[in-house]
C-alpha cells in the first residue's frame, strides 16, 4: 500500500512539473507564434488551390465559344 502511495505522489509531482511548464510564458508565447504561422501558411495554401482551380475553370470557359463571347463582352 505504501508503494502505491509513493508512486502516486511521484506521478502527481511529475504532473505538476508538466502543468507548470505548459503554462509558462515562453511556452504559451511559442505556441501562439507557431499557431499564427501555421494559420498563415494554411491560408496561403488554400488560396493557391482556389486560384489554381479558378484558373483552370476560366481556361476551360475560353474553349466554349458562347461563354468566351460573354466574357469578352464583360471585359470591354
Amino acid at each position: 500500500m505504501d508503494k502505491k502511495i509513493e508512486e502516486l505522489n511521484e506521478n502527481i509531482e511529475k504532473l505538476i512539473v508538466v502543468i507548470k511548464r505548459a503554462n509558462s510564458f515562453h511556452y504559451v508565447f511559442l505556441r501562439g507564434v507557431l499557431w499564427g504561422l501555421g494559420s498563415v501558411v494554411g491560408a496561403a495554401f488554400v488560396a493557391v488551390i482556389i486560384v489554381a482551380i479558378l484558373s483552370s475553370i476560366i481556361q476551360s470557359v475560353n474553349d466554349v465559344p458562347i461563354l468566351n463571347n460573354i466574357i469578352s463582352n464583360l471585359e470591354k
